[in-house]
């Protein structure tokens, strides 16, 4: 924009003036054009290597997956076993100490 104002400059004195602001959005639009075309060049290449680095070590990938899977469902089974027991040990200490029934 500021490029584009500063070459509207030169045929100020003709145009009264209105030329500054048009070449200021010509210039912009020159530079958001510039911009999306360099961002989607950089991303479409980031996206490529990224989704070939992937592609080649796809097999580890799903392995470390398969183990990190496994690992959570036993913390999970773990977790649940734990806390079933202590709801056991409470229960049974609530009875007992009321001289309640289990029902």
């Amino acid at each position: 924009g500021a490029i584009g104002a500063a070459i509207g400059a030169v045929p100020a004195v003709f145009t009264f003036g209105l030329s500054i602001p048009i070449f200021a959005m010509v210039g912009s639009g020159c530079g958001v054009v510039a911009g999306a075309a360099l961002g989607g060049t950089a991303g479409l290449v980031g996206g490529g290597a990224t989704g070939y680095g992937a592609y080649t070590k796809r097999e580890a990938i799903g392995g470390t997956v398969a183990q990190t899977m496994t690992k959570v469902d036993e913390c999970a089974r773990y977790a649940k076993e734990a806390a079933s027991s202590s709801a056991s040990c409470v229960r049974a200490r609530l009875v007992g100490g009321t001289g309640g029934t289990a029902d």
